[in-house]
């Protein structure tokens, strides 16, 4: 086991990372459960993949299943947006702890949002994390992030935060990403050339 995997291990049923079982392209029907094997010298956190909260699954959760899902959550769109990228092997984390998937009923008061990041704090403490970029999933996530994004940096000892905005990749962002992971792609690698 790589030594992120154990630093880390008190997250892994709310947390993951940017890898999944090969394929090329990423479809509906891959694989893309979290591989066990072969991640030494893949695991980094040179950047941090950021959603809003963890969705409900359908599925018992196994450690570091957030993020790699089935069909249902298009979690195929992340690994097909990452694939071949300097993110794959990123640490994925979600800004809030609230389990939900109907996002407009997420707590987002100041508190729940100022201990949460608190909570995310400590993640990047714990990953070594000096300075990395902040991939954040979609604009209710980037909302919620900005208004804390001084006490995350004060906490790193940052000056301020690297941190860019990529579409949101669920089926109700579809008319975004056209419902096509080869497009959510594109909308996610065009987003990285700004940074």
């Amino acid at each position: 086991m790589t030594s992120l995997l154990k630093t880390m291990a008190p997250y892994e049923m709310t947390a993951s990372w940017a890898v999944w079982p090969a394929a090329a392209p990423y479809t509906r029907t891959s694989d893309i459960s979290f591989p066990t094997d072969g991640l030494d010298g893949v695991l980094h956190a040179r950047s941090i993949i950021l959603g809003l909260n963890p969705g409900d699954s359908k599925v018992e959760r196994l450690p570091w299943q957030n993020f790699h899902t089935g069909p249902r959550h298009n979690d195929h769109f992340l690994a097909e947006a990452f694939r071949d990228t300097v993110h794959w092997g990123a640490y994925m984390t979600d800004l809030l702890t609230e389990v939900n998937s109907k996002s407009n009923t997420l707590d987002l008061t100041r508190e729940t949002i100022q201990r949460d990041v608190a909570v995310l704090a400590g993640q990047f403490q714990a990953l070594g994390a000096a300075d990395p970029l902040i991939i954040v999933i979609g604009r209710k996530t980037a909302t919620a992030f900005a208004k804390h994004e001084r006490y995350l940096a004060d906490t790193l000892g940052l000056t301020k935060v690297r941190w860019v905005t990529v579409p949101h990749y669920s089926a109700a962002n579809s008319r975004v990403h056209g419902n096509s992971p080869g497009m959510y792609r594109r909308l996610v690698m065009d987003a990285l050339k700004v940074v």
